[in-house]
């Protein structure tokens, strides 16, 4: 039995060690998510100040109207990315989840094994105990023998 769940832990181990690094991969994603999400809103934020600031100089109808709609695009490409990033937060916290259960399951697998272990040690030992005490019997009845 302690063969099967030592094989069983270690193939828990390595599905541990997987769920790991695709926990990094969806995290690395959501961080690239995040940032392009923050370039998108400071670009917009860069690009509304520089209309400020030349509608405050006066600017034509045209070129208002130009950097109006750019700023439309920025913001709908912003809100698209903003759902990028709930999608990438939920994978995110699925495969965070996937990989904790997996711990668990190893830890239980692990104390399991611990268990095990010093129940055999705990047999071993009274075994052992066993054999010195009827060692000791046997000695004892042998001194009390008188000798020929």
């Amino acid at each position: 039995m302690s063969k099967a769940l030592n094989m069983l832990t270690e193939r828990i181990k390595d599905a541990e060690d997987r769920a790991a690094r695709v926990l990094a991969l969806a995290r690395q994603d959501q961080l690239r998510y995040e940032q392009q999400l923050g370039a998108l809103n400071e670009y917009r934020q860069i690009y509304s100040q520089q209309l400020g600031d030349k509608a405050s100089q006066g600017m034509g109808r045209d070129q208002l109207s130009h950097y109006q709609a750019f700023i439309n695009k920025l913001d709908n490409a912003a809100q698209q990315q903003q759902q990028g990033v709930r999608q990438v937060r939920a994978v995110a916290q699925q495969r965070q989840q996937e990989w904790q259960q997996l711990q668990q399951k190893r830890k239980a697998m692990e104390t399991l094994l611990e268990r095990q272990a010093a129940r055999e040690a705990l047999r071993q030992a009274r075994q052992e105990q066993k054999l010195l005490d009827e060692f000791a019997t046997i000695q004892h009845f042998h001194r009390q023998q008188p000798e020929p």
